[in-house]
């Protein structure tokens, strides 16, 4: 087997390891590439007085000119821009179907999320109808559907009773009825609406700051498993109505969900009132067989809208109880008289308004995450785009003049959403007609629900949790493909569940974040010894013999920063303990050979720094410290694929002085290759000294013998890169067995 051969096969699989692998050029290292390609890497970084200078300048702009203002001032309203160019031949049919159907949906939710905010039923349809019209007018998401939510009503909800308290309220049992006024004359719709105004306040306040790309911290795991322990508070909450009781003390705290559902067990024991129970069964197997075996059944047969489930067990609901008269006869609860009529705007109250930002910063983090994350998935499936800044502002306009009708904090909901979608909606033109469908009930049909049982309602709400907690499956998942993301789930579904809403929203966001440390803290890295790689998750044993001894490859697969320097450090020890102790056991009956002044065969510790986005102080001079260790030890260090930032950082720190451009190489395959050359060239002139040096000893080079030592400095021959001085023979060459051919 030849030298050359037996080179050219390991060199393959070094060039199997590059990252930058089949690059159609002549191997280099940096000083040749840029006198190849230039200096691209140099550039230096934009001084931080040009970077103010520009933002300046952006702020600047729109008003430099009347023309630019007037073009700034109607970019805040989109749909002076679309509506001209509304296409009503193809468009408005699609529009009016899917905007009456979402108005359909808008009706029995807007009714039953009232009672988790605290407010009378006729201002759920208040809800569902203003903050979604002034969506429309500065919105850039055409399927979005703004209205009510559980999740922000219950947190709506939530924040209501704490205002309350701090202003001379209060609940528990004896606490005045919804449409009742306390005794500082601060009714709940007051401060719902107040709520209202100050998230709009503070989502307006987030894109004046271009704080968008707070949304991206708001992971899918985080968003699903907070939602789902929602989702756990919304259902004891709507418990009561199912069983017919009335009464019960409020709870409030962290825990207070295992203290309300204590008292609901005990209170349904003695005062079960079964009308209501076997009304709200009747309904909940109503909605669930409709959806779950009627509504596949029916799109078969061809039918392309949604059946109105809930509309429907209202209608039905209500007429039976007016019929037979529930609440005098069966003490069953309904919703009452129902106002007709539009809302009178009122001013929020001012002196609450403090206390409601504070309340409120919860509602907007949900609202924000939710909302944006919708819109981007429906614009990237239906190839549209969506300006995530114009949406803040959007939503801010909607809740500050939504706040003058007396509603109560909205959000975007997924449900709601995927309907408008699917009946064909083109534009938010469709809210429209949404609208209308609800100002006709607001200001005629109202009346005819004053029958209507609260347990329809609570009936409502817990059949369409359903797909809340249908996103329990998504453990699965998450489990095979990510343990920390479920560990996010995790906790944000237990915090929220074992706690409360607003405190596991906190922990939520700050246990997220806190993984992004921890993977930073402590990434994966990878070493590459001869021929063979491994890395934290390998089991496998290095071997005695190496192909190519004299080269490593180490990998960090994070940026290195402050947290995870001493990581750095330790695993580059640990490597080149290994390499040492491979060197011990290679090999040892061969010869060997040692030149006074300089050894033979030289190593390369090759930094692979592919993986290394951005670097600090700390990871400069971790850098530093490991290199000048190296150098002690008598190994050549290459720095391979550095990116261009990291280059700046590396020569502002003056770290580059101590490198030659003939040890920085722009790709892995280039710094492999180089090293591979150098050593194999190397072996080769070992190998011929060890046979010149057996041949005049008379000893075979299989037979252990003496060292022997040779005066003077041996030349390697031409290389892309010579070996740098301070290089050693701490691995020979591998020699390959005689066979019975080459013996005769």
């Amino acid at each position: 087997m030849s030298t050359d051969s037996s080179s050219e096969r390991f060199g393959a699989k070094y060039k199997a390891l590059a990252t930058e692998a089949g690059i159609d050029r002549p191997v280099m290292n940096q000083k040749q590439f840029e006198e190849e390609f230039g200096n691209a890497r140099d550039s230096g970084r934009v001084p931080l007085r040009r970077h103010l200078k520009r933002a300046v300048r952006g702020c600047m702009q729109p008003c430099s000119s009347p023309r630019r203002i007037l073009t700034t001032a109607l970019s805040f309203v989109p749909i002076l821009q679309w509506l001209p160019q509304y296409n009503f031949r193809e468009n408005l049919v699609a529009d009016l179907i899917g905007g009456i159907t979402t108005g359909i949906m808008h009706v029995p939710q807007g009714l039953a999320y009232s009672v988790l905010a605290g407010v009378d039923p006729v201002y759920g349809l208040y809800s569902s109808c203003f903050p979604a019209f002034f969506y429309m007018l500065f919105g850039t998401s055409r399927h979005t559907s703004l209205g009510s939510f559980a999740v922000v009503t219950l947190m709506a909800g939530i924040a209501n009773d704490n205002v309350m308290r701090i202003h001379g309220g209060g609940g528990g049992a004896d606490a005045p009825s919804l449409n009742g006024t306390l005794s500082s004359d601060l009714t709940p719709i007051q401060v719902a609406s107040t709520l209202t105004v100050a998230i709009g306040l503070v989502q307006f306040a987030a894109g004046l700051l271009r704080l968008e790309f707070l949304a991206s911290y708001f992971s899918d795991p985080l968003v699903s498993g907070f939602t789902t322990g929602s989702a756990v508070h919304v259902l004891i909450a709507q418990i009561d109505d199912i069983f017919g009781l009335t009464g019960l003390p409020k709870s409030s705290g962290p825990g207070y969900i295992f203290v309300r559902a204590f008292d609901i067990a005990v209170a349904a024991f003695h005062r079960t009132n079964y009308v209501t129970l076997l009304t709200s069964i009747v309904a909940i197997t109503f909605l669930l067989c409709g959806k779950e075996y009627a509504t596949p059944w029916l799109k078969k047969k061809g039918l392309k809208l949604p059946v109105p489930y809930e509309l429907i067990v209202i209608i039905i609901s209500t007429a039976v109880s007016a019929i037979f008269d529930f609440q005098h006869n069966y003490n069953v609860p309904v919703v009452g008289f129902i106002p007709t009529g539009p809302p009178t705007p009122a001013l929020p109250v001012v002196s609450i308004l403090p206390d409601c930002i504070i309340q409120s910063l919860g509602m907007v983090v949900v609202t924000i995450a939710v909302h944006i994350s919708l819109a981007k998935m429906y614009a990237k499936k239906l190839n549209y785009a969506v300006d995530a800044r114009q949406e803040l502002y959007a939503l801010g306009a909607s809740s500050i003049l939504g706040g003058l009708f007396s509603v109560y904090p909205v959000s975007t909901a997924l449900g709601r959403t995927a309907v408008n979608v699917s009946t064909g909606s083109k534009t938010l033109l469709s809210t429209v007609f949404s609208c209308a469908l609800l100002l006709v009930i607001i200001l005629w049909l109202g009346p005819l629900l004053k029958a209507l049982p609260m347990c329809i309602l609570a009936c409502v709400i817990i059949v369409a949790l359903k797909s809340m907690f249908q996103r329990c499956d998504e453990i699965k998942s998450l489990w095979r493909i990510s343990r920390i993301d479920l560990l996010v789930w995790i906790v944000s579904f237990s915090s929220t569940v074992l706690i409360d809403v607003m405190e596991g929203l906190a922990i939520s966001i700050l246990f997220a974040l806190l993984t992004v440390v921890f993977r930073s803290q402590w990434p994966k890295w990878e070493r590459v010894l001869g021929a063979m790689a491994a890395g934290d998750n390998s089991d496998k044993e290095v071997p005695d013999v190496l192909h190519r001894p004299s080269v490593c490859v180490f990998r960090f697969d994070a940026p290195l920063i402050f947290t995870n320097v001493e990581r750095f450090v330790n695993k580059v020890k640990k490597t080149i303990d290994e390499w040492e102790q491979i060197k011990t056991t290679e090999r040892p009956t061969e010869v060997k050979v040692v030149v006074e002044g300089v050894d033979l065969i030289p190593r390369y510790f090759i930094l692979d720094c592919s993986s290394i986005a951005y670097i600090d102080y700390m990871g400069v001079k971790a850098i530093s410290e490991t290199a000048i260790d190296l150098k002690k030890r008598g190994l050549t260090v290459y720095l391979a694929a550095v990116k261009p930032d990291v280059f700046a950082v590396l020569k502002a720190q003056g770290l580059l002085d101590k490198f030659s451009k003939e040890q920085l190489f722009p790709t892995l395959h280039d710094a492999l290759s180089i090293a591979d050359r150098n050593a194999s060239a190397a072996e080769m002139l070992d190998n011929a000294r060890k046979l010149r040096l057996s041949s005049q000893s008379g000893r075979s080079i299989d037979c252990p013998s003496p060292e022997l030592t040779v005066r003077g400095t041996p030349t390697l021959p031409p290389t892309p890169t010579s070996a740098l001085p301070g290089t050693s023979i701490l691995f020979p060459a591998p020699v390959s067995p005689v066979t019975e051919s080459d013996k005769k």
